[in-house]
């Protein structure tokens, strides 16, 4: 191999590992929808298993999270720092908690989890569970606005690492 073609090689590798550098920002927030999509999919089964005719708040958010998650797989191939879409499922996603989170001290709470006991230990198991998925929401909410911002860890990282490059 000439000396000229593994230089070429060489800088493919760099530039491959700068791309994943940059698709890895979003590293976090791809591993959360992934939580997001299959804890709505099993409530909708569990709602649809009830016979429940709310089945269609989590088919809404079920439906709201895939552009998103169009839009996160396009990063790879276009590198950007706006996902208006990811922003929008995930404030979509912390109302419906909040609301889901006021009805667990109401007599909706069977309505909205008839599979769930109606008593402490059930409510209580539902309220930790959206305080946990609306204080995500909240962080995923964070971390888009600092890697919009150029504000995250990764973006030092990456300017460090491409300095280094010389590119």
């Amino acid at each position: 191999m000439k000396d000229t073609d593994k230089k070429v090689l060489d800088l493919d590798r760099k530039k491959l590992s700068l791309k994943n550098m940059y698709f890895n920002r979003y590293l976090l927030v791809r591993y959360l929808s992934a939580v997001f999509f299959f804890s709505n999919l099993y409530w909708l089964i569990a709602l649809l298993l009830v016979g429940s005719k709310l089945f269609f708040v989590p088919a809404i958010l079920i439906m709201s999270i895939l552009p998103a998650v169009f839009e996160q797989a396009k990063l790879y191939n276009t590198p950007n720092n706006s996902v208006p879409k990811t922003e929008m499922y995930y404030w979509l996603q912390l109302i419906v908690n909040l609301g889901l989170l006021l009805s667990t001290f109401t007599p909706l709470f069977s309505w909205v989890f008839p599979f769930m006991n109606p008593g402490v230990s059930g409510r209580a198991f539902i309220v930790m569970f959206l305080l946990v998925g609306s204080l995500l929401c909240l962080v995923i909410e964070r971390r888009l606005r600092d890697i919009s911002n150029n504000r995250d860890k990764h973006y030092h990282r990456i300017k460090q690492y491409e300095k280094s490059l010389y590119l």
